[in-house]
């Protein structure tokens, strides 16, 4: 699993890419992890994200309960590259103050590098600059740096014929760490040679940053990342840049359990932890070392407090009675039931994460030890992918409050979209396709071909009411067309756990499959979860998210082709060849997206949900409360 993408367990990360709830996968289950996927992925891992904007700002459209939705991108077709953010600020009419945020879950520690954790990734986008920042649009801001490096403005240089890029950074001038000690190139090449150094085991996502043969430091602000092959996803490094001057005298084997995870006490990010009381709370105040090489800027505020509740129920009362003023990554199971109200405002925005079935490909099938139903029938999956009313789920179960997912690529992906890619729920054109497959129904109602029956099994993970919810109405509506599904639930730590540990969905030991997959804010997320060579095997050592064991040709070699360019139209011609190459084949059966939930005080200004990587507290820096 080498890519960012995760099956989703919203708190918690991904080395790679999982598919289980992050937060959880039991006690509420956030989204998934939002730092990214996983080891290969995962299904959802807590630390995902949702946000909202109580400031009304045009360019950060949310998630609403009406058809037509506001579409976001953060590329433009006119370009070959990234475009740049149109984010803007309201300025502050007040300074100071302590904001209260809570949070159902309590970060283990605060490393960017080793931990994927949901609240961690929160609070580290608070404690740790990085050289890029995304806005809730997926524009790249620069944090860091001066400005965004792109072919456009020279900053990008790509060898075709070598196959090679050169990305060269400026940083801004005067920048310092919490301690006053200057943060220069020398800090970004030190923690690029922590993240590929062998001895530093538990890296989350060595993928990237095993692209760059060398940085040269050109001098107290300038440095070129040389990269020795295509690398679309540059921006996306860096993240978070470590002290070398504070972490140098540490042994590589030694750095992933070193106590300065526990309690940073040098920092680069707006604020800095001036109190930890574990499962209670984390006060933070503001760092005003920030404020050296941005023009004077600072935060507004003086400090954060950071309360954690035991489960989300508690939070949410605690956001209606305005002891806190934001409630970070509510599960979106409960927005059916949330409501505005004088002291708080619910805002959601779509995840980069999905809701799915997948039809297990794998003959014969590790499980049943037969070929699956659909084995060289891609009426049948068809079929089961038209007999369901994704739009009646998503009224029945998020009010209309979620978005239906077309395919694996994100809706705020939009530029990579094929816009006449979708599913339509037509079940007369369901039973009629089985008719012509030769699938004929008996006196049960369930059909046969071949004397065998339409029957298989279709597993989730115990511990989350609104995926087991889903999963009835599926097999009910299956049932409607002569399908017989049978319901069979696991562990979280069974049905995901890695390869070596005999996980369920790693070791391909189930027929269909219902859980959320995490896919990041670039299409390239998607090619652990569909490349064929991203199945998990022996040969391999289990790396990669294919669970569900598919294989083409045309869907390899259009993933190919968008992970090689970096120009933004060529990539979004392959991604969308892939879209339909996905509808066709129907491995999988998109449902919706999953979605970021906060609630909030309207006298909180500039909050912008944000589904990224960076979180719902990517832009703290310019929070102020009236």
């Amino acid at each position: 699993m080498t890519s960012n993408t995760r099956p989703f367990p919203r708190r918690g990360p991904l080395k790679s890419t999982r598919p289980f709830p992050r937060r959880g996968p039991l006690k509420g289950t956030r989204p998934f992890p939002r730092r990214g996927p996983l080891k290969g992925t995962r299904p959802f891992p807590r630390r995902g994200p949702l946000r909202a904007a109580l400031v009304a700002l045009a360019v950060l459209p949310l998630v609403g309960g009406c058809s037509s939705l506001p579409s976001v991108h953060g590329i433009s077709l006119g370009s070959a590259s990234p475009s740049a953010s149109q984010y803007q600020a309201e300025p502050a009419r007040h300074e100071g103050g302590t904001l209260a945020v809570g949070d159902w879950e309590s970060p283990t520690n605060f490393s960017p590098l080793f931990n994927e954790e949901v609240p961690a990734a929160q609070l580290d986008a608070l404690l740790y600059s990085g050289l890029v920042r995304l806005d809730p649009n997926l524009q790249p801001v620069p944090d860091l740096v001066e400005r965004v490096p792109t072919l456009e403005n020279g900053d990008v240089k790509w060898n075709r014929a070598a196959g090679t890029v050169d990305v060269t950074y400026r940083l801004r001038a005067g920048l310092r760490w919490s301690d006053g000690e200057p943060l220069t190139p020398y800090d970004v090449a030190f923690t690029w040679g922590l993240i590929v150094n062998p001895k530093v085991q538990g890296v989350l996502s060595p993928d990237g940053y095993r692209a760059i043969s060398r940085i040269d430091i050109r001098d107290q602000q300038r440095f070129t990342l040389h990269f020795d092959r295509v690398y679309p996803k540059y921006l996306n490094l860096f993240p978070a840049v470590l002290p070398q001057h504070r972490l140098a005298g540490i042994a590589p084997e030694q750095l992933a359990t070193n106590a300065f995870w526990g309690r940073p006490d040098v920092v680069s990010g707006p604020f800095k932890i001036s109190e930890l009381v574990p499962d209670d709370h984390i006060a933070l105040v503001r760092n005003d070392a920030w404020s050296q090489g941005r023009a004077g800027r600072r935060a507004h505020l003086d400090g954060i407090l950071y309360k954690i509740y035991p489960e989300a129920g508690q939070l949410m009362d605690a956001a209606r009675a305005g002891q806190v003023s934001l409630a970070l990554e509510l599960p979106d199971d409960q927005l059916a039931t949330l409501a505005n109200t004088g002291a708080v405002t619910v805002q959601r925005r779509s995840q980069l994460a999905y809701e799915q079935v997948t039809f297990n490909q794998a003959d014969p099938n590790p499980l049943t030890g037969l070929s699956p139903p659909w084995k060289n029938d891609p009426a049948l999956l068809q079929a089961l992918r038209a007999a369901i009313d994704r739009p009646g789920i998503v009224k029945k179960f998020y009010g209309d409050r979620a978005r239906l997912a077309e395919s694996p690529i994100p809706s705020a992906l939009a530029a990579f979209h094929d816009p006449d890619v979708s599913l339509t729920y037509d079940v007369a054109a369901a039973a009629k396709l089985l008719d012509g497959d030769g699938w004929v129904a008996g006196a049960d109602g369930i059909r046969s071909k071949n004397g065998r029956r339409l029957s298989f099994h279709i597993v989730t993970a115990l511990g989350s009411p609104l995926r087991s919810g889903v999963r009835d109405e599926l097999i009910a509506q299956w049932r409607k067309v002569g399908a017989e599904v049978t319901a069979t639930e696991a562990h979280p730590s069974e049905l995901f756990s890695g390869y070596a540990q005999g996980g369920l969905l790693e070791r391909g030991q189930f027929e269909a499959g219902l859980w959320t997959w995490s896919i990041g804010p670039d299409p390239d997320g998607v090619y652990p979860l569909e490349h064929s060579s991203e199945i998990p095997t022996d040969k391999n050592q289990g790396q990669g998210s294919n669970f569900g064991r598919f294989s083409s040709a045309d869907i390899d070699r259009n993933l190919d082709k968008g992970r090689t360019s970096l120009d933004t139209i060529e990539r979004a011609r392959s991604y969308a060849a892939f879209e339909r190459a996905y509808a066709r084949l129907g491995f999988e059966l998109p449902l919706f997206e999953r979605v970021l939930v906060v609630m909030a005080s309207p006298h909180l200004h500039n909050l912008a949900p944000n589904a990224a990587p960076d979180t719902t507290l990517w832009n703290a820096a310019d929070w102020w409360v009236d």
